[in-house]
């Protein structure tokens, strides 16, 4: 009971509840009852929320006293579940259900499965693995590497600061030039990223297969004839809703850190530090990414060709 309640009124309480059984929500709006201090909601400042959003958008599925627990460890900072259930209401978030459906259907993880099997064995050396990528920072500065396939969260629809969108390939040995895309994508201008991505590396590619896991413009008979003449062999059979098996995902996931970590701070600074970061990544972590496509790929089959 609070320290700052008279004997009187702690009297009246005792007749209210025992007495005439009137229950304690309404006893605490007949006698102001003042929280004390823990109970009061905590204001976090600016990074120290940027640092809550990010837990909970990495911990999804936590609950609020672990997301606590996790602040407490990544910040020093005590807070309390409640305060987290709070912040994580006016944040945007909100409970949901998991899906039930798969992120995949029976037909993309059969044809996962066949894709898989047929290249078991393959060496992932002479792969080209590329993909087109938005980049957004909103007003507090974090930023988000958005999927081809997600959108960017509700609560952030309206609050974008700075915007980017890249087309990039890896290899092996190397990388493309990385290309910043304004405007929309049509047939023309998707074989002229293929341009300027490879201009410099056409003659040390020749005889490599190509990768891009979004069904568009990649799918194109543009393209691939661009590509045909370049002498680089389309992957036809490449399966849809499959980015685990693109290598140059990890890489986004790179860039991702070291530029949130860098804080752009405007339109150029966003734009200057993506292409450091593509520039950057040590080749060594590039082929690390590429031997790992062999290893997911026995997880598939192992799986049967679901995730």
């Amino acid at each position: 009971m609070s320290s700052h309640l008279s004997v009187r009124d702690r009297w009246r309480i005792i007749s209210l509840n025992f007495d005439q059984g009137v229950n304690v929500h309404e006893i605490a709006r007949r006698i102001p009852c003042k929280r004390n201090g823990r109970d009061r909601l905590r204001i976090l400042n600016n990074n120290q929320v940027n640092t809550l959003r990010q837990l909970l958008y990495q911990y999804s599925t936590d609950t609020s006293s672990s997301i606590a627990d996790r602040l407490l460890r990544r910040t020093g900072l005590g807070i309390n579940s409640r305060t987290i259930r709070n912040y994580r209401s006016s944040l945007g978030f909100r409970p949901v259900h998991a899906r039930s459906q798969p992120l995949i259907n029976a037909k993309h993880a059969q044809e996962r499965l066949t894709f898989c099997l047929s290249y078991a064995a393959a060496h992932w050396d002479n792969v080209i693995f590329s993909d087109e990528k938005p980049v957004e920072v909103d007003i507090s500065g974090v930023v988000y590497w958005i999927s081809a396939t997600r959108s960017r969260p509700t609560h952030f629809q309206n609050q974008i600061q700075f915007h980017v969108v890249i087309f990039g390939a890896i290899w092996f040995d190397g990388r493309s030039n990385l290309v910043f895309i304004h405007g929309r994508t049509n047939t023309t201008t998707y074989v002229g990223y293929l341009q300027a991505a490879f201009r410099s590396y056409l003659r040390q590619l020749s005889g490599y297969y190509f990768i891009h896991d979004r069904p568009t413009w990649a799918h194109i008979v543009l393209a691939h004839d661009w590509l045909r003449r370049k002498r680089i062999r389309y992957l036809d059979n490449f399966p849809a809703v499959s980015p685990d098996l693109n290598a140059i995902e990890s890489v986004w996931s790179w860039m991702n850190q070291y530029t949130q970590r860098n804080y752009p701070n405007s339109q150029q600074h966003l734009e200057i530090l993506v292409q450091q970061a593509w520039n950057m990544i040590p080749q060594n972590v590039i082929r690390g990414y590429i031997n790992n496509v062999s290893v997911i790929c026995q997880q598939i089959i192992s799986n049967g060709g679901w995730d």
